[in-house]
């Protein structure tokens, strides 16, 4: 491929990411779980919305299954993404039928009925969409040269969290628009969103395809991560953590709408916030990392602050949370990109450089269920902390889960101290 088509092809893969990221962002659970505050839906129809995405993630395992059957990689990725984005057509057109059947006949519009079916949605969104990223990854690594991958992959990143700041700060102007008491942002919202999955399908169509490589069998890929004890223990540890943050992250948002009625447009500024952070800081810590080579340390800095902050929630009413809100969610963000890094290259550590595509799968996989059974589990000791305080309990339950997870699974992960600073730690 000579230099130019290169140059085409990563304009391309920048692009599309950024358009893909957008409509993450705006079908994403901020927006979901928010209105799901403003209108008052059950908790129990927020955990299945809360654990929609990590549902999804045992997809990447079955795209390893898939990988031995297909063809072409980017036909199989393309037919997978058309089919994952059409199914939100389904929740919009609903919307849009029950909005015109309450302005034309008076019937009241079935908001638990929707955000059950949304929910659902969701559930077979992830699950599609996650069952690709295996075959996606294979394709855009056969593009890149391994020279370059470093810094195509470091821009792309930088690129399309530029496109994530600039979805949140577009939904944030839109979902407070409500003429007449009808959501009429969200609907805006919704036509932007069609635009975004269009846009973002139609580049990667044009993207060059690359034939399949034959892949050992299924079983044998996946057993091959399970023997490797190294990885398996920063396994444990990514989904003890994972569990732990989402059995109180998902329903922030939640909260934030219907105990406290914040408007959604805050809760979509103070998430920009966040992401700005995140943009900010990941410079910082990925230098950090690469001059100290010790990953473990990094991800216990940023973890600690990210198992400390719910505290600041649990014993904050609305007001003193309007002023801390925003400076939490930016150091939250910032400490978050730190630990993603962290992780990432802790994953690198103890992964081979063959046949790695499984090992990136069963750690996807399971994060994912961990952090699907957390975030139902969440919603229900909501419920249960109901007369010691609801979710103020819940952020409180979340700290000593994130703690437990640091000091259990993390704490043997960190390289041991030198043998002159222990003496001198157990002489004081």
């Amino acid at each position: 491929m000579n230099r130019g088509k290169l140059r085409s092809v990563f304009q391309l893969l920048c692009w599309e990411g950024a358009f893909a990221l957008a409509f993450e962002i705006w079908v994403g659970p901020v927006y979901l779980g928010g209105l799901a505050g403003e209108l008052g839906v059950s908790i129990g129809l927020m955990s299945l919305l809360a654990a929609a995405p990590w549902i999804g993630s045992v997809g990447q395992v079955l795209g390893l299954w898939f990988l031995e059957r297909v063809p072409s990689l980017k036909g199989y990725t393309l037919r997978v993404a058309i089919a994952a984005r059409s199914l939100w057509l389904i929740p919009m057109f609903l919307a849009a039928f029950f909005t015109l059947r309450q302005r034309g006949w008076g019937e009241p519009f079935p908001v638990n009925a929707w955000f059950g079916v949304t929910a659902v949605v969701a559930c077979l969104y992830a699950l599609l969409a996650t069952s690709s990223a295996a075959a996606w990854q294979s394709w855009t690594m056969g593009l890149v040269r391994p020279g370059f991958r470093g810094r195509f992959y470091g821009f792309r990143q930088r690129f399309v969290m530029g496109a994530v700041v600039l979805a949140h700060l577009v939904a944030s102007y839109w979902v407070g628009w409500r003429p007449g008491g009808y959501y009429a942002g969200f609907a805006a919202l919704a036509l932007l969103t069609v635009l975004a999955a269009t846009a973002s399908t139609v580049l990667l169509a044009r993207v060059p395809d690359l034939p399949v490589t034959q892949a050992p069998g299924f079983l044998q890929q996946l057993s091959e991560p399970l023997k490797n004890r190294a990885f398996l223990r920063v396994l444990v540890f990514g989904a003890a953590f994972h569990g732990a943050i989402l059995v109180s992250a998902s329903y922030f948002p939640y909260y934030l709408t219907k105990e406290l009625s914040f408007p959604l447009r805050t809760v979509a500024l103070w998430t920009l916030v966040l992401n700005v952070g995140a943009l900010l800081a990941a410079g910082v810590w990925g230098r950090r990392i690469d001059r100290t080579q010790a990953p473990a340390k990094v991800a216990w800095l940023t973890a600690l602050w990210m198992a400390l902050a719910p505290l600041l929630y649990a014993f904050s009413g609305r007001q003193a949370v309007a002023v801390i809100g925003p400076f939490e969610y930016f150091l939250s963000g910032a400490a978050f990109s730190g630990y993603s890094l962290a992780l990432s290259n802790m994953l690198f550590k103890v992964v081979p450089k063959e046949r790695n595509m499984a090992y990136f799968s069963v750690f996807t996989a399971g994060c994912g269920l961990a952090g699907a059974i957390a975030a139902v589990l969440g919603g229900r000791l909501a419920v249960w902390f109901e007369p010691v305080g609801g979710f103020r309990a819940l952020w409180f339950f979340a700290t000593i889960a994130r703690l437990s997870a640091l000091c259990f699974f993390l704490r043997p992960l960190l390289p041991e101290r030198p043998a002159r600073l222990r003496e001198a730690l157990r002489l004081g």
